[in-house]
């Protein structure tokens, strides 16, 4: 599965479908587009599924995971909170490529907006592909134009590297995710780009979010 987010008509419906549901909206607004779309992908997994949110940040995701009423929540990350016993999820302090999980521990992996911050992307679908059981489903989104916007190696948002993929990247992202043992769920075109939905640090683009499978 590949969806590019078209317009800010997207964004408004999705932040809408998720107060309808009495769910947390994210602190960024067009994130509840992502959020909208893993929902969508959680719905034929059981709640006790086991599930790590790769690269989780403040959390976001994790806690609209717990409002979905999953109960087997993992997050890692380079900084993570010091006290989290009493969080309806388990957090560990680490790096996203080289995690201290067993082999084939999770049904599912999500990674929201984090991939553009100086991911080695073999490493990461490497990893990825290790930690998840047989069929299991990895869902990316990144920040994304059609064509290659540049951008100075002094901005440094997080004190990390950043970039917008291009279609071009996202295609090879694609056919290295394969090498790695995935595939995408299905089988689709890269949508052509509609409006910027995004603004920062002066460049104007989107989202894209993709769904693998693990063999």
């Amino acid at each position: 599965m590949i969806q590019v987010l078209q317009n800010w008509l997207e964004v408004g419906e999705s932040t809408l479908s998720l107060q309808r549901q009495r769910l947390p909206t994210h602190l960024t607004v067009q994130k509840n587009w992502d959020q909208s779309l893993l929902a969508q992908q959680l719905l034929p997994l059981p709640q006790s599924s086991a599930i790590l949110d790769l690269g989780c940040g403040d959390c976001c995701t994790l806690k609209f995971l717990a409002a979905l009423g999953f109960t087997n929540l993992s997050g890692i990350d380079l900084q993570v909170p010091s006290d989290s016993s009493s969080l309806p999820y388990t957090l560990h302090q680490g790096d996203l490529m080289k995690t201290p999980f067993t082999d084939r521990t999770f049904d599912m992996a999500v990674s929201i907006s984090v991939i553009e911050h100086g991911v080695d992307l073999k490493a990461f679908f490497q990893e990825a592909h290790r930690i998840l059981k047989s069929s299991g489903l990895l869902f990316v989104t990144t920040d994304y134009w059609q064509e290659k916007i540049g951008i100075d190696d002094a901005i440094q948002p997080f004190g990390l590297s950043w970039q917008i993929f291009s279609q071009e990247q996202i295609e090879e992202m694609i056919a290295i995710a394969q090498s790695c043992g995935f595939q995408l769920k299905a089988e689709t075109t890269i949508p052509a780009c509609a409006d910027p939905t995004v603004t920062w640090y002066d460049k104007d683009y989107t989202f894209i979010a993709l769904t693998f499978q693990a063999s």
